[in-house]
C-alpha cells in the first residue's frame, strides 16, 4: 500500500475531486440558485452574460473559499499532530 505522500504524488488522491455533497440542504440550495437564475434571465432577457458572468464568478469564489478552508483543515491537523508528537 502506498503512503500517502506517495498517493497525492502519483495523483491518487486529489481531495478536490471528491463528490459534491449529498445532503438535502445542499441539493435544496443548488436548486434554489438554478430556479433564482432560470427567473432573472426570464425577467432580465438582455442581462442574461451578465448574470452568467455572477453565476461563473459565485463558482470561482467559493472554489477559492474550498481551497482556503482545505488549506487551513490541513494546517489544524499539522498543528494537531505537532503538539502530539511534542507532548510526547
Amino acid at each position: 500500500m502506498n503512503s500517502i505522500i506517495e498517493k497525492l504524488y502519483y495523483g491518487e488522491l486529489s481531495p478536490c475531486t471528491q463528490p459534491t455533497p449529498n445532503t438535502e440542504k445542499y441539493i435544496k440550495a443548488r436548486e434554489d440558485i438554478e430556479s433564482i437564475r432560470e427567473e432573472l434571465e426570464k425577467k432580465y432577457p438582455d442581462c442574461k452574460d451578465l448574470i452568467e458572468n455572477l453565476v461563473d464568478a459565485i463558482h470561482v469564489a467559493a472554489a477559492c473559499e474550498g481551497l482556503q478552508d482545505f488549506t487551513t483543515g490541513f494546517r489544524l491537523g499539522i498543528s494537531i499532530m505537532l503538539e502530539i508528537i511534542d507532548k510526547s
